[in-house]
């Protein structure tokens, strides 16, 4: 048995995570992607209240390396999508549950890492030659 957790596991920590104060999930998951991933990240916050100063991130985007993903608080529910576009044209969205969204995007962040790395070598290897 590997150390690292199974999908099982994943899922169920992330419900635990979730189902307690999913204004504060929301919110923590915005600043991590938005820390994770400048630049391909946008987060509508929205007030907490009429008169409050405290706001929460209601809809985030991330524009991944082969999808953009949207997760949206909606009242008290999570809604999770994934468009592919290419040039800037949407060519197809599909609703998906937010494990499956997670693990989607996951996979869209590694593929971005993958690039970045591809990239640097690159760069790298012209600066020194």
């Amino acid at each position: 048995m590997s150390g690292l957790p199974s999908d099982f596991d994943l899922n169920a920590a992330w419900l635990r995570k979730a189902q307690g104060d999913l204004k504060a999930f929301m919110e923590a998951f915005a600043v991590r992607l938005e820390g994770a991933i400048p630049g391909r990240v946008a987060v509508e916050r929205e007030k907490d209240g009429f008169f409050s100063k405290a706001s929460h991130a209601r809809k985030i985007t991330v524009d991944g390396h082969e999808h953009v993903y949207v997760i949206d608080l909606q009242k008290s529910r999570l809604a999770t999508q994934r468009s592919k576009v290419v040039h800037g044209v949407t060519l197809s969205t599909e609703h998906m549950e937010v494990p499956v969204w997670l693990a989607a995007l996951h996979h869209d962040i590694q593929l971005l890492a993958e690039h970045a790395g591809q990239a640097q070598n690159v760069l790298h290897d012209f600066l020194m030659s």
